[in-house]
């Protein structure tokens, strides 16, 4: 009877140290407050009930639930974590392999430590956003895809990429030679247009800062004319000599109107003397017939000479005109 008393108590305490000692390795605390924090995941990979939950590298709990949601859209995962642990500003869940013999782990992550991963949005405000890092079966799978995808391409490479092809290279290749040769001769060729081109923008440059240089003297000279006063003295000239130009310009104004009172007297001259020539070319009055008539012309012409004759005949003889008798 003492022997299996003994047996028995050394079964009981071995079975009690298993159970503390997995507790322990599972980071159980013994009258520690608990409490639940879910992830929401697209999905989880392999992870598994009692896998680890970590913080900063830290276990600070364990899965303990993982569950699909009510649509079948997405995964809840439960965590059981210590209540006194602090979480990071706007926390996210990543899913991961823990080792290389197939163990994943949840770790906690403020966002902006990874900000491009595509996190899974919950629905309900207090999920946390979860993402799931491609196992090595996905990563396999990619893997054999990248395979795929290249030996496609390295075919089609070798489709395209035939000896006439590499022929047609070879002549590009040389064409690309000779124009580069050109260029290289067109621009040597050029290099002293360019270099005149250069001077004459350093000319123009020079001349241009002259100009400007002339301009602020200028500038100075006029700043210099204002604080002495002579800018004022022009001002009163010009303004004295816009008075006379008035007086001169009123003067004109009286001169213009009697020049018109003149022309308009000429202009009725000029009518009546337009009326005395019509009546002369029609013949009327006296004037008129004498011009008109060429008989009467002639006659007058014909009485100057004969006076002219009788004239001349009474100097030569007064005394054949004149009989004068002295007692």
């Amino acid at each position: 009877m003492r022997n299996e008393l003994r047996v028995g108590l050394v079964v009981i305490a071995g079975v009690a140290l298993i159970v503390l000692g997995t507790l322990w390795m599972h980071d159980w605390s013994f009258g520690a407050e608990q409490r639940d924090v879910r992830a929401w995941f697209r999905e989880v990979g392999q992870l598994q009930r009692g896998n680890a939950v970590k913080l900063r590298g830290v276990p600070i709990g364990e899965v303990t639930a993982i569950e699909l949601d009510e649509r079948s859209t997405g995964v809840v995962v439960h965590m059981n974590i210590g209540g006194d642990v602090v979480l990071p500003e706007d926390p996210v869940v990543i899913l991961a392999p823990e080792s290389m013999f197939g163990d994943w782990q949840a770790e906690i992550y403020p966002r902006s430590r990874f900000p491009v991963y595509d996190y899974a949005i919950s629905p309900a405000p207090d999920v946390l956003p979860g993402y799931s890092l491609p196992d090595m079966s996905r990563l396999t799978a990619v893997g054999d895809r990248i395979a795929e995808n290249l030996a496609d391409i390295t075919e089609r490479f070798d489709i395209a990429f035939t000896e006439e092809t590499a022929r047609n290279v070879a002549d590009a290749i040389d064409n690309i030679q000779q124009v580069t040769a050109q260029l290289t001769n067109l621009v040597e060729a050029q290099e002293e247009t360019i270099v005149g081109l250069a001077e004459g923008l350093q000319t123009t440059t020079a001349t241009f800062r002259e100009a400007v240089e002339t301009a602020n003297r200028a500038f100075a000279q006029i700043e210099a004319a204002i604080a002495e006063g002579e800018l004022t003295h022009i001002v009163d000239n010009v303004e004295t000599m816009t008075a006379k130009m008035d007086t001169v310009s009123q003067a004109l104004t009286l001169v213009s109107q009697d020049l018109g009172g003149a022309v308009a007297s000429a202009d009725s001259t000029f009518t009546s003397l337009n009326a005395i020539m019509g009546s002369l070319e029609r013949g009327e009055g006296s004037l008129g017939q004498l011009i008109q008539d060429t008989a009467l012309y002639s006659e007058l012409v014909l009485t100057s000479g004969l006076l002219q004759d009788l004239l001349l005949d009474f100097q030569r003889n007064p005394r054949k005109y004149i009989n004068l008798r002295v007692f």
